[in-house]
């Protein structure tokens, strides 16, 4: 043991460097005193090994601390963060944050090494067309999705890497824009569908889906950049769905999510524009709009007691369009598995993991967070309580959490 003690602090550092997880770093931590002196110096900017859920804010937040969950080992980590107080938070990839205050400053931030970039300020226009916004309304209506193409730290140059991406959904309009690091503007990609609900990095591209599913590949190299439709919108009623993008098992995923409520009417009507380059024409349908009209009592019942609620899930996978005289080059296949793999949703980059990998989790399941910040200040609480588990084998609906999250600004949300 003392052969490792007496190692010296360039090899310490070295091994340091090759690490991965924020895991491991604590562990070689806690090895001895001399390891713990060179971790004080190097505590480089790593990511959990596996998604944490990271708490709301609370409302009475004397002490600056954030809770972080890890779900799979019940291990709850207390972070004191007074660079996220009163900050609207997202969670993007790599153990990065981005969040934005009252003064619109945008950073992208790091928990738990504390590492913080600096990103240009986005402006913004409110009805009257002026670019300098008098109200604090900002934390619900202009950021919704932060998505990087890599870590923006480079773990062995030890700097920000001006190659990562940095792409958001902002806005009223819920538009696209993407900087990086040492950027002095966020430059924006025009498009004339908007509404963008997610993104995701897939095969060296930035993919997007719009509130009503249709999909798009992000052109950032041109001169000017713009987005490509590439996949029809399936059937689907924009007030009750929730859409994400993710890749899976080298698969490019589309999710959408439903919910029901007093929040939303029960004559819902089915989209009159109907693809012709969809694999099942009643895919949503049968699994969405079916489960909306279930006459369950049980389900009836969990509608009821809260003003929204999730109340199913339909997974659709990119793939090649054969069809001679389409305009897309790619059509939706439903999925009904997701074999290993478990999904991770909410107000954060959507994600795939193998659930293997993970004690606890569980394979060919969805967990989710409640993103529906739209609503979050007309409910009595709070939002943030619409969270749980998704099995698409069976359909069931379990906690992943049993203790309360609820904020009226902020979502608790996947660390990863």
């Amino acid at each position: 043991m003392s052969k490792w003690v007496d190692l010296p602090d360039l090899i310490l550092s070295d091994i340091m460097r090759r690490l991965s997880f924020y895991d491991d770093f604590v562990i070689f931590r806690a090895i001895c005193k001399s390891w713990r002196s060179v971790y004080s110096l190097e505590n480089p900017p790593l990511s959990p090994r596996c998604p944490w859920l990271m708490l709301a804010e609370e409302k009475e937040q004397k002490s600056h601390t954030r809770v972080f969950v890890n779900l799979f080992d019940n291990k709850v980590y207390n972070f004191k963060l007074p660079e996220l107080v009163g900050k609207k938070c997202i969670g993007t990839s790599f153990g990065w944050l981005l969040s934005v205050g009252t003064d619109f400053q945008v950073n992208l931030f790091h928990p738990l090494s504390k590492h913080l970039l600096s990103l240009p300020q986005l402006l913004f226009s409110n009805e009257d067309g002026n670019s300098k916004l008098d109200h604090l309304d900002y934390r619900d209506m202009f950021f919704e999705k932060c998505v990087l193409s890599r870590n923006p730290w480079n773990l062995v140059t030890h700097e920000y890497d001006c190659d990562c991406i940095i792409m958001v959904i902002y806005g009223n309009g819920r538009s696209l824009a993407f900087t990086r690091p040492g950027y002095k503007a966020w430059i924006d990609i025009p498009s004339h569908s908007g509404s963008i609900s997610d993104i995701a990095f897939y095969k060296g591209k930035f993919y997007a889906v719009n509130c009503h599913g249709e999909t798009f590949v992000c052109h950032t190299d041109d001169d000017i950049p713009f987005i490509e439709s590439i996949a029809p919108r399936p059937p689907a009623t924009e007030e009750i769905i929730q859409m994400y993008i993710v890749e899976s098992s080298g698969d490019l995923l589309v999710v959408s999510r439903f919910r029901g409520g007093h929040f939303f009417l029960e004559d819902d009507t089915e989209d009159e524009d109907s693809e012709d380059d969809i694999e099942d024409e009643n895919i949503h349908e049968s699994e969405g709009e079916g489960e909306v009209e279930d006459e369950d009592e049980d389900e009836e019942e969990k509608i009821n007691d809260n003003p929204y609620v999730t109340i199913g899930f339909t997974i659709l996978k990119l793939e090649c369009s054969t069809k001679v005289r389409s305009k897309y080059k790619y059509k939706w296949v439903k999925v009904d598995s997701l074999g290993d793999q478990a999904l991770f949703v909410g107000d954060n980059s959507s994600v795939s993991l193998s659930a293997s990998s993970f004690n606890g989790c569980k394979a060919n399941c969805i967990y989710y967070t409640d993103d529906y910040v739209e609503v979050f200040p007309f409910t009595l609480n709070g939002g943030g309580y619409d969270m749980g588990v998704f099995s698409v084998e069976d359909g069931e609906y379990k906690h992943h959490y049993e203790g309360e999250s609820l904020s009226y600004f902020s979502t608790p949300l996947w660390y990863i």
